[in-house]
């Protein structure tokens, strides 16, 4: 829920920013690709994605159960992607890309330079988005990240108390996040800027739900432009400690697996032609349920981005969705694609 209308015209002003003729039409190109896709049974790639989610640091400090950086169940490698392939990758898609996710599977605060990656973007009028558990969020933090001139922040507080919080949050303090988002607000208002807009993001679990209304009124009281309650992934590595709340539950009840998402699954994915997501170490994956980058579509640190788009790799992966996009594994556990018309 948005806080305040202000916001909202704020958030607004920035995608509108970053909208072009040339990303307009490139934007329609995808549409008519993705539809066209559907219609002859094979892709069609016209277009590039206007989307990207690049991963600055593939390192965590906390041991989230739910998470796979957090569970230590990844098998590949944890690093810092460098600056100048960071930029290469911009060069190379800026005439598309419009928006742009500062993570992936790592905490992108992590990045001793992440403030250089948000002003190569910004500089190229691209809207962009970091996600944080925000323990790192200090005075210092807050600067660098206005003055780069980031568009928006989604921080995570799942839950106010210490003891609920770290349930979930496991080796965070609960303190930190509180105080990051009352320094961000203040250094905001103190630099006479509307960016970043400020979202705090809860993963609504049985054991913080009853917390969930003191979240909203503080982060209304204190100036969070919205708060945004998120259903909690669940995955089959979890310990079990926690439980999505069944209010706001993504799941379905089965005697088959500990969690199934309800309705048809189609095979089609919007996704797969809209964005794109890059490891720090440059592998380009179809998507952010890839996390363990088991399906390689190229290596963005030695081809151009334009020679992956239309990589044989990339063009089989896409053909596995629109021919059986439930015997793809990570398809199985997504939300996307079960509207027969968009998803």
């Amino acid at each position: 829920m948005w806080f305040g209308t202000s916001a909202i015209l704020n958030n607004a002003r920035l995608y509108l920013k970053s909208l072009s003729i040339p990303r307009l039409l490139n934007l329609l190109k995808l549409a008519c690709g993705f539809f066209l896709s559907r219609i002859v049974g094979k892709p069609v790639c016209i277009a590039h994605p206007f989307a990207l989610s690049v991963e600055p640091s593939g390192h965590c400090q906390l041991k989230c159960p739910e998470c796979p950086t957090g569970a230590a169940v990844l098998s590949r490698k944890k690093g810092n992607m460098n600056i100048e392939l960071f930029n290469k990758i911009i060069g190379e898609t800026e005439k598309y890309t419009f928006y742009l996710n500062l993570y992936f599977q790592g905490e992108p605060l992590l990045h001793p330079q992440i403030e250089k990656f948000i002003e190569k973007a910004n500089k190229n009028l691209i809207y962009t988005t970091i996600s944080t558990n925000a323990q790192l969020l200090d005075d210092k933090m807050c600067r660098k990240l206005i003055t780069s001139g980031l568009s928006r922040i989604v921080i995570s507080l799942d839950g106010f108390s210490q003891e609920i919080y770290e349930t979930y949050r496991r080796g965070g303090k609960a303190e930190a996040v509180k105080n990051g988002i009352l320094k961000l607000i203040k250094a905001r208002k103190m630099a006479g800027a509307y960016s970043p807009i400020i979202i705090v993001q809860t993963l609504a679990f049985d054991h913080n739900k009853h917390e969930i209304p003191t979240i909203r009124k503080w982060c209304k009281e204190v100036g969070v432009d919205k708060l945004e309650i998120k259903t909690a992934q669940m995955n089959e590595f979890g310990d079990g400690t926690v439980q999505p709340a069944r209010e706001k539950s993504r799941y379905q009840n089965s005697s088959e697996k500990r969690y199934t998402i309800p309705g048809h699954s189609y095979n089609h994915c919007w996704r797969q032609w809209s964005s794109a997501v890059i490891t720090w170490n440059g592998l380009m994956v179809p998507c952010c349920y890839d996390k363990d980058a088991e399906h390689i579509l190229g290596n963005t640190s030695i081809d151009t981005f334009s020679d992956k788009i239309k990589s044989p790799e990339n063009y089989a992966f896409k053909q596995s969705i629109l021919s059986n996009r439930n015997g793809v594994k990570m398809c199985r556990d997504c939300p996307e694609g079960r509207n027969w018309f968009w998803g």
